[in-house]
């Protein structure tokens, strides 16, 4: 072996097994530092939670308070519940929540890099388009939270790279891998199914019509189906049809409140900025005709389309996206580098390396990124934190069996009193029954407009309010 081949074996090795170890590395432990406040908890989070708490203990009990929440993906609840076996402290679950999520943040960005690795053959690339995904203030807060985007991310993109890696090397099981990701993916998050026409889309786009004889796609779409079958199955068991989990989780979201396309648009710019978003555009205009091209475009545009026809819209919904913006991003600066080069040339300067330039650009565009991101991030550190500290506060002081507590409060009550039976305030003539007979232990209302019975039952005695009235205790006499 001459000395040029075997430097040519080692920097191949170190640009496709080192350099994903030490992005890992990287993201894994800046999430880890930057993991939210135990005092910051969502609603979904909450509920992913109780959920996984019970699966731990009956892997088909996929419920809160007696309730089958298969309208709710059950992937990232499942992982949980592997560590809930043995974790048995609301705090710590929440801290072991969101170091799942930083890890699969960390699996994710190693993936970008070898996805890039594979499109552009360039390891600057693969890591300029791995920053820009980590700083992605969607993919950065998601990436430490108590949520399933995380893990929903990783397993799309994770498809996509199969299915790509698998057409360009002409690997038939690395197809197959892309299809059983696919099913992971919608495993872990129901819009998951926009996976199968960025596919067809890819594949059209690529092969017309050619790729239907290919048996490996017959046999990947019914891998995607087996993957899907057991929770099909439960779905049948449990909640009343096979597909009803979609139904019902299709329901929810179109009864939530309407976001337009517009005002989405204002939150993503307000949330990421116009940095990222520019230089995924002019990434874009870069693409060419061709099976990279393709790729890109459909996984952008078809992922993005199929969240903007859903009636409520949160800008956490793209996260998914977030790996191919930020190759795309690369692709960005590389274009607006190509452009500095010529007139770098022009000007008659000389010696300038064109890697430096793109290295030079990246590090100066990314910094605005990473400034929204931490921004953004920030923000969602603030989500929960009055009830947080209340419920925490009733929890130690006021223990109950029996709560009841404001809607908003109804799955963190939960996480806050594990044993508890919880109930929202709602008007039914069965709560009001209840609170007229004392049924209750302890009642926490949040924001209180409707009292129901509770002050004129002569059951219950307000005990603490808290910020100005907004939360209020109220415990049986």
């Amino acid at each position: 072996m001459s000395k040029e081949e075997h430097y040519g074996g080692l920097k191949m090795k170190f640009n496709m097994k080192i350099i994903p170890i030490i992005i890992f590395a990287f993201a894994f432990i800046m999430q880890i530092v930057l993991l939210p406040p135990w005092d910051t908890l969502t609603y979904d989070g909450a509920l992913y939670i109780n959920i996984a708490r019970n699966l731990a203990k009956n892997p088909t009990s996929f419920t809160y308070q007696g309730i089958y929440m298969m309208y709710r993906p059950p992937l990232y609840p499942y992982t949980l519940s592997l560590f809930y076996h043995f974790i048995h402290d609301p705090l710590t679950q929440l801290k072991v929540a969101r170091v799942v999520s930083a890890f699969f943040f960390a699996l994710t960005a190693s993936l970008v890099y070898l996805l890039s690795l594979e499109l552009f053959g360039n390891f600057i690339k693969g890591t300029v388009a791995s920053l820009f995904f980590m700083f992605n203030g969607l993919a950065l807060t998601m990436g430490g939270r108590e949520l399933v985007h995380s893990e929903f991310t990783f397993f799309y993109t994770l498809a996509i790279y199969f299915l790509y890696t698998g057409r360009k090397r002409g690997e038939p099981h690395r197809i197959y891998l892309a299809f059983i990701s696919a099913g992971l993916a919608v495993l872990t998050r129901y819009t998951g199914l926009s996976i199968i026409p960025v596919f067809l889309a890819y594949l059209w786009l690529t092969d017309y019509w050619g790729w239907v004889k290919k048996k490996e796609y017959c046999i990947g779409f019914m891998l995607f189906f087996l993957v899907l079958l057991p929770w099909l199955y439960l779905g049948h068991l449990h909640y009343g049809g096979y597909f009803r989990p979609f139904k019902i989780a299709n329901r929810v979201v179109t009864l939530d409140k309407p976001v337009s396309v517009s005002d989405f648009l204002t939150l993503l710019f307000n949330d990421v900025g116009v940095v990222l978003p520019a230089l995924a555009v002019l990434g874009l205009l870069k693409q060419k005709q061709d099976e990279r091209g393709y790729l890109l475009i459909s996984w952008l545009f078809i992922g993005f389309i199929m969240i903007m026809i859903v009636t409520h819209k949160e800008t956490r919904f793209i996260t998914f996206l977030s790996p191919v913006i930020g190759v795309l991003a690369a692709e960005g600066i590389e274009l607006i580098g190509r452009i500095s080069e010529v007139v770098i040339a022009r000007a008659g300067i000389k010696n300038i390396k064109p890697w430096l330039v793109t290295l030079a650009l990246a590090i100066l565009l990314i910094i605005p990124v990473a400034q929204k991101g931490f921004d953004l991030k920030e923000r969602w550190n603030s989500i929960g934190v009055q009830e947080s500290h209340v419920l925490k506060y009733a929890s130690e002081k006021y223990p109950a069996e029996k709560l009841l507590v404001s809607p908003s409060l109804y799955t963190m009550a939960g996480f806050y009193y594990p044993k508890a039976e919880v109930e929202m305030i709602l008007r039914r003539k069965s709560i009001e029954e209840k609170i007229a007979r004392g049924y209750y232990d302890v009642i926490i209302h949040e924001n209180p407009s409707v009292y129901l019975n509770i002050l004129t039952s002569r059951k219950y005695v307000k005990v603490e309010e808290f910020y100005g009235g907004k939360l209020e205790i109220f415990i049986r006499r």
